[in-house]
């Protein structure tokens, strides 16, 4: 007999600064693979908030600046590991931090620059 567990999901935010030059359409490809891959095995993307290009502190890999997008999503903590796996060998991406989220009822009160049309 099967014993079903209560699966916590836990809410994180994921940065990623990807490089400044990509075309609309991949841009628009990697975010809508990015909600799918939040999204995959139960979670929930909450909020998606795209900074736009900024300019980087320090070069990284010849580039002044980035695009920015910030996602938060609940997820499990088994499959983050996985995640960041995943993201790191994508080509198109300079950085990414995630990190889990103290306050989750603070998701989405920020100040909106824009939205990713898919």
């Amino acid at each position: 007999m099967l014993i079903e567990r209560d699966v916590k999901l836990k809410t994180y935010e994921l940065m990623v600064a990807l490089k400044p030059l990509l075309p609309d359409d991949l841009r628009k490809s990697i975010h809508k693979e990015f909600t799918e891959l939040m999204s995959k095995d139960g979670g929930e993307v909450l909020d998606v908030d795209v900074w736009g290009k900024r300019y980087l502190s320090y070069k990284i890999d010849g580039h002044n600046e980035g695009y920015y997008i910030v996602y938060n999503f609940k997820h499990t903590p088994k499959n983050i590991n996985e995640m960041k796996r995943l993201l790191q060998l994508k080509q198109e991406i300079l950085r990414f931090m995630i990190i889990e989220v103290d306050n989750p009822a603070l998701v989405g009160k920020g100040i909106k620059k824009k939205e990713i049309e898919v």
